[in-house]
């Protein structure tokens, strides 16, 4: 039994399919099915049910599972604290995907050429991922949103303010205002990001604060479409100001809510986790920067 092996497993019952883990893992599903046989092989029992079209996992596969993701987390956290060692120290950043909108592309650049010497990976993924795998020690930092962040669980250092704006086609009807109350848009079609991303429960929950349940029409990942969607009038969107200016589509305008909706984006580390030196450094490099207005 490896590491790979244990892996394999874990995203096998992560995905109830052999073919979706081999598509995650990036090898060939006879290659997957091989290396998971030689395990239940040399365990002497059956980890996965194979008799329905859906894979689960036996008896033996569910006692196996805590053990497998105990061994796992323990490789990844050995593997996080050797970078102290390394001859060229690595730094793992994961991010919600504003990172052009925000400038965080810019301060990753200015960080990269003081430092030369580390190498420095930054990886964009939706919010509802990034912490799990944070603590998971599969990334030393992390640039998310300070909503219904436990900010007892993490250090922060912040990185850009924002709040959130009405978005309205040029031909709706409110478009001239020069503010509104969310109360205003109760009998209007939504279009929203995914569920799972901090922007769709802040604007639910600020929706519902002001006495009515949103009407969502669509909802998507892609700011692009959301904004598409709002050009063509089939309805409004709640977004961040800073992100509709930075996409300056020529068919939408931003207007001011008069409830105060605020978001800001942090760079956080798990409390109490020994971080790699280069890590550190980019936490300080962060809190250098001029204060976020």
């Amino acid at each position: 039994m490896d590491i790979t092996q244990i892996q394999y497993v874990l995203t096998v019952a992560a995905t109830g399919s052999f073919s979706a883990a081999a598509d995650e893992l990036y090898i060939s599903q006879s290659s997957l099915s091989k290396q998971i046989i030689a395990l239940e092989k040399e365990l002497g029992v059956a980890l996965f049910d194979r008799s329905r079209r859906k894979i689960s996992l036996t008896p033996a596969g569910e006692s196996f599972l805590p053990h497998a993701q105990a061994i796992a987390a323990a490789h990844r956290a050995l593997l996080a604290d050797l970078t102290r060692f390394r001859a060229t120290p690595t730094l793992r950043i994961v991010a919600i995907p504003v990172i052009a909108q925000y400038g965080i592309t810019d301060h990753v650049a200015h960080f990269r050429s003081a430092h030369p010497d580390i190498d420095l990976v930054l990886e964009e993924r939706e919010a509802s991922a990034i912490l799990p795998a944070l603590d998971n020690h599969q990334y030393d930092l992390a640039f998310v949103r300070n909503n219904y962040l436990d900010t007892a669980a993490y250090v922060t250092r912040p990185v850009a303010h924002d709040k959130m704006v009405a978005v309205v086609a040029r031909k709706h009807r409110l478009a001239g205002r020069a503010a509104l109350a969310l109360a205003e848009l109760a009998n209007e079609n939504h279009i929203m990001f995914d569920r799972g991303t901090v922007v769709h429960e802040l604007a639910v929950d600020a929706c519902r604060a002001a006495g009515f349940e949103p009407r969502i029409f669509y909802a998507s990942l892609r700011v692009e479409s959301v904004l598409g969607l709002v050009a063509s009038n089939a309805g409004v969107a709640l977004m961040m100001e800073k992100v509709v200016a930075y996409h300056r589509h020529p068919e939408v305008v931003a207007i001011p809510l008069q409830e105060v909706i605020e978001s800001d984006i942090v760079l956080a580390a798990p409390q109490g986790r020994k971080l790699p030196h280069a890590a550190h450094l980019f936490m300080d490099f962060v809190k250098g920067l001029p204060r976020p207005s």
